[in-house]
């Protein structure tokens, strides 16, 4: 199954003793942090694996399991010099997948680029304010205006417009220079500044 953004292991850890072996792994999956824990003990009744997603208030809630009965006997008795990851990887992996296709549906943003988006939503709209965009309104903003850029600036602020031509100095150049004033005298002349 290829994933719409693939995911980056940011930390892997493996354990073993003579009465279990653990494999837990930290991904990231566009926006989303994904924890993966697959524990193998001697018995099947203790064992587990799942895989969690961190909520925005920081904590770790159930996506998706794999019930041990389905894995158990594929996998080997726990010895402390077993190869954890040969054991519990394709598992893992397994899981891996299933959190992928769960998460196909939702639009990978930034969190940065969220945070921005929700303090302009804020502003328009009110705290707790809404606002659907039509395929007519991307499609009319497109048509109309300059590029839309958003630009980290060196204070922490970021610089929203659609109101400057592509080769204008302040996008060109990242708010270092500021624009030129051709920009202001496309538009009031009835031109498109994105042509220009």
């Amino acid at each position: 199954m290829n994933a719409p953004f693939p995911h980056t292991v940011v930390d892997e850890s493996l354990s073993a003793t003579e009465g279990y072996y653990t494999l837990l792994r930290i991904a990231h999956l566009g926006p989303h942090t994904v924890r993966v824990r697959v524990h193998r003990q001697v018995e099947v009744e203790p064992c587990f694996a799942a895989a969690e997603i961190l909520s925005v208030d920081m904590t770790w809630t159930p996506l998706v399991m794999h019930h041990p009965d389905d894995w158990f006997d594929r996998t080997a008795t726990p010895f402390k010099h077993i190869n954890v990851k040969a054991e519990l990887e394709p598992i893992a992996d397994g899981l891996m997948q299933r959190v992928t296709a769960i998460l196909v549906k939702s639009i990978s943003i930034p969190e940065h680029v969220l945070d921005v988006v929700g303090a302009l939503l804020a502003m328009a709209y009110g705290s707790t304010g809404e606002h659907l965009v039509t395929p007519d309104d991307v499609r009319w903003a497109k048509a109309n205006g300059g590029p839309f850029r958003a630009i980290d600036r060196r204070d922490g602020s970021v610089l929203l417009t659609k109101a400057h031509r592509y080769d204008c100095p302040l996008l060109t150049s990242e708010c270092d220079v500021p624009c030129d004033g051709k920009c202001q005298a496309v538009q009031a002349a009835g031109g498109d500044p994105s042509l220009n």
